[in-house]
């Protein structure tokens, strides 16, 4: 009974052995398989793309941001966060990754001088820029400030530019982005103005929205500040030509933190950037001003459309 009992346990632990011998060498197998997959794939940065507080401005975070997706990099949004006063210093902040802005406007604000050539004010803005953050090259899209009138009001006063708008201004209302008296590319401080130009009142509305165009239609203001690429600018909207050239080659670009910038990243958004010509950005923009489009329905049929999604 002794002899039986220990032959059975002897057969018992062999199977076990066995068994267990098996098991390690499948564990081992699909852990081999598994590591193998796992190094064969290298995953893709986690990335916050931020947008400023305009239509235009929030296709092309979008348009940044899923094409980013579309190869692989884990993306998340923080949509609307204001003008670049405020979205800039989030950048430097580390709330967010990157985002779409315009670069003379940038550069502007950072106290440096765009001009009329592209890459010219690139290259200014890159030199401006921190060592932490940097600019990617320019989309050949183009949205500036734009002083508009109503055709009855530019025929009453004869304007047709800036300069013609100096001596009737001290009669008109100027309605324009919040931020407007402290810019130098829209009216600025008294130092910074080129047109010198002082109107009756100025009243504080939207980023070249609908808020905007109504106060102009109303007749709330007489002039309003409207964007060339992105507002919706109507038939009887008379643009006055800036003949002193106060506005500068002001482009979209990326705007990224170089502790995430990579080539890999750089080629994807100089892709999107050459599709962005000026009649595609116009056309983008107005789906989202004109027609209520949502910007990230927009940018995702765009990118589908040109092979980049």
């Amino acid at each position: 009974m002794t002899r039986s009992r220990f032959r059975s346990g002897r057969r018992a632990i062999t199977t076990v052995a066995i068994t267990l011998a098996i098991a390690v060498v499948l564990a081992a197998c699909g852990s081999s398989s598994s590591s193998s997959k796992t190094t064969g794939t290298t995953a893709k940065a986690a990335l916050t793309v931020g947008s400023k507080n305009f239509g235009g401005a929030q296709v092309i975070s979008q348009l940044y941001g899923q094409a980013l997706a579309a190869q692989g990099y884990r993306i998340s949004y923080k949509d609307n966060i204001g003008a670049t006063e405020i979205i800039y210093k989030a950048l430097v902040n580390g709330d967010i990754d990157m985002y779409g802005e315009y670069q003379g406007t940038l550069l502007t604000y950072l106290n440096g001088t765009p001009t009329s050539d592209a890459q010219t004010t690139n290259s200014a803005l890159q030199q401006k820029l921190p060592p932490t953050l940097v600019a990617s090259s320019p989309a050949p899209a183009v949205d500036v400030n734009g002083f508009y009138v109503l055709k009855a009001t530019a025929d009453k006063y004869h304007l047709t530019t800036l300069s013609s708008l100096v001596p009737v201004a001290p009669q008109l209302v100027f309605g324009g982005t919040p931020e407007c008296q402290d810019r130098p590319l829209c009216l600025g401080t008294k130092e910074q103005q080129l047109y010198n130009l002082k109107f009756k009142d100025v009243k504080k509305l939207d980023e070249g929205g609908p808020v905007t165009e109504k106060a102009l239609d109303d007749g709330t203001v007489q002039v309003a500040l409207l964007f060339t690429g992105s507002s919706v600018i109507k038939p009887d909207y008379v643009l006055l030509q800036d003949d002193k050239g106060l506005q500068p080659a002001d482009n979209p670009v990326a705007v990224i933190k170089k502790s995430v910038d990579t080539p890999a990243i750089n080629a994807i958004i100089d892709k999107v950037n050459a599709a962005l010509t000026v009649d595609a950005y116009n056309k983008l923009a107005l789906q989202v001003q004109n027609d209520k489009l949502d910007p990230k329905t927009v940018a995702s049929a765009f990118l589908k459309q040109q092979g980049l999604a």
